[in-house]
């Protein structure tokens, strides 16, 4: 009798997915595992492919996928057993009744790219109106944030109070990626006000190739102790992925950007200028990330007018939901709008934060 074997996918970052091909399209391998749970893999993170006697190679080539094709006749994989080809359609090495159940796991591939967790499936015809048997696996959500918040209150011989929450979004998809993320700090000291501030930073990102990826930023500031009604800083360009790895990601960007002000004594400032950015996220631990994430942005007419922004710290998984923060947020301006502003404004936060 001869043995059957499983497919077996093995991802970029050496993970491994066992189980049984039941669908194929242009974007996405679909997965039959144990107890008829259906895992949705994209080509793009797919290096190899075995099953029988066959391992196929997935490589990717100017944003096109290509796939190379070892069989063996025997049970050995010798140079003189091992047959050879390579092809870019995915009709050649799956049949056609697996590409054909592409229409019914595409409608079930965008509900749980939308976050719907619940996903049917039936050994029977694969139609939603044949599948009464449901099944749930849990699909990887394209969007993830956190809430992070810190109360200091101090009596006696000195009052203050210190509050700040901080927050981070992302929504990522194969080709379109959004980030927000946000800072609200507020510190009295003896009843003098030393800080009254809000951040808040939109971005986009559209894929272009695996690393490859133009953007659009938009970046709002409020400064009441630097008389600061609005700080506007719109910026666009390209980003380049340089590290793309399970426990380690940097990328870098530039492009143009315009900056406009409007300070409280009615004063309005506005500067064209260039925006240089640089992005390190480093899983020193499984329960803990470092990262850092640093703008430079300088005016080319002025070389003595430009700014830096940046924004570095340590996060310690607690529980799921559940972590210890350690952020220390500088922006450095090296020309100010009055000569009572400090050039450098430093902030150390230690806070809470929830995970969702």
């Amino acid at each position: 009798m001869t043995k059957v074997f499983p497919d077996v996918v093995k991802t970029i970052d050496g993970d491994i997915v066992e189980g049984s091909v039941v669908s194929a399209d242009e974007e996405y391998l679909c997965i039959r595992q144990k107890g008829n749970s259906i895992n949705f893999i994209q080509w793009r993170i797919i290096s190899l492919i075995s099953r029988n006697k066959e391992i196929i190679i997935v490589s990717h080539e100017n944003n096109r996928k290509k796939f190379s094709i070892l069989t063996t006749t025997t049970g050995n994989f010798s140079a003189k057993d091992i047959s050879f080809k390579t092809t870019d359609k995915i009709q050649d090495i799956y049949s056609e009744e697996i590409v054909a159940n592409r229409p019914f796991f595409l409608h079930e591939r965008e509900q749980s790219e939308q976050g719907v967790t619940r996903v049917p499936f039936s050994s029977s015809q694969l139609k939603p109106q044949n599948a009464p048997q449901q099944n749930t696996v849990q699909q990887k959500k394209p969007w993830k944030g956190n809430v992070d918040a810190g109360l200091t209150i101090q009596k006696g011989n000195k009052e203050a109070l210190t509050t700040n929450v901080k927050t981070d979004f992302s929504w990522e998809r194969t080709k379109d990626n959004m980030y927000f993320n946000g800072l609200l700090l507020f510190e009295t000291k003896d009843s003098v006000r030393n800080a009254d501030e809000q951040r808040g930073t939109l971005k986009y990102e559209r894929k272009h190739k695996r690393r490859l990826y133009s953007f659009y930023q938009e970046s709002v500031e409020h400064d009441e102790i630097e008389k600061l009604n609005l700080r506007s800083i719109t910026s666009t360009g390209f980003g380049y992925r340089f590290i793309e790895r399970e426990k380690l990601k940097y990328k870098s960007e530039i492009g143009p950007s315009f900056t406009y002000e409007r300070f409280r004594d009615d004063i309005h400032q506005t500067s064209p200028g260039l925006r240089i950015g640089n992005s390190l996220d480093w899983q020193i631990l499984p329960s803990t990330l470092f990262y850092f994430k640093v703008d430079f942005l300088p005016v080319p007419q002025d070389l003595v007018d430009w700014r830096l922004e940046s924004d570095m710290g340590l996060r310690h998984k607690l529980t799921k939901s559940l972590s210890l923060n350690l952020s220390w947020i500088n922006q450095y301006d090296n020309k100010t709008s009055d000569e009572n502003v400090s050039k450098n404004d430093a902030t150390i936060l230690s806070t809470i934060g929830y995970n969702y």
